[in-house]
């Protein structure tokens, strides 16, 4: 029994290591943080980052494991059952978060815009380890997609389009959007989101760049100025 008790907690303790080490690993090569759904607020949404909180699930697990072995000792199997379904539950986690993959996704948008037609730069990349399908949707208030850009895309209404993306481990692919302002309004946004496509759920998601901005209309000669990357409140 002691034997046993001594390979649970050997067990633990290598998987501690393990997400640890993992949760070391630079950027786009362990496993990247979890973005909540954005909304339109100036606050930036709050990441979480899974490498840590797997690093803090083993560490944790492997304290709590050994601290039973220890106390229930008559129940030493059950023990060691719990403990290797939580290291296959966590390891499990893990590889998959691990080698999905990873989009990070922004756009570039000119400084000053005129009214009429103008463009602006979807950019995407793929950081992870397998291929990956998703869509990005741009939306715009006060401001209208053009029938300009190429196809292909899937047109919403005529302030939102729809853009899906395959792209392989490493790739970077970018689009060109046009979008056009009414001289009659006074300011326009555009929003960048991220959405899962329904042929590929092992993608997960960061914007490290700029997915939303404002522009107000200059008083002097009416063209529009980028004032902050926030979206409407």
């Amino acid at each position: 029994m002691g034997n046993l008790a001594s390979k649970a907690v050997f067990l633990f303790l290598v998987a501690a290591i393990s997400f640890s080490c993992i949760s070391l690993l630079p950027k786009g090569e362990g496993l990247d943080g979890i973005s909540f759904p954005k909304s339109f607020s100036a606050v930036a949404p709050p990441m979480i980052n899974l490498n840590v909180v797997l690093g803090i699930i083993a560490v944790a697990s492997a304290l709590v494991g050994a601290s039973l072995i220890l106390i229930y000792r008559k129940y030493i199997k059950i023990v060691v059952a719990v403990v290797l379904i939580v290291i296959v539950a966590v390891s499990a986690i893990g590889v998959i978060w691990y080698s999905e993959a990873s989009i990070n996704f922004w756009f570039v948008s000119p400084y000053t815009t005129v009214p009429g037609d103008n463009a602006l730069t979807l950019n995407c990349e793929n950081s992870g380890h397998l291929p990956g399908t998703f869509d990005l949707v741009l939306s715009f208030a006060n401001a209208r997609f053009s029938s300009k850009t190429s196809p292909p895309f899937q047109s919403i209404d005529n302030q939102t389009v729809k853009f899906t993306f395959t792209l392989q481990p490493g790739e970077k692919l970018n689009r060109q959007v046009w979008f056009n302002i009414d001289s009659t309004i006074s300011d326009f946004y555009a929003y960048l989101s991220f959405q899962q496509n329904d042929d590929n759920f092992l993608v997960k998601s960061v914007s490290n760049g700029v997915n939303s901005v404002s522009y107000q209309k200059d008083v002097v000669d009416e063209n529009f100025t980028m004032r902050t990357f926030y979206p409407p409140p």
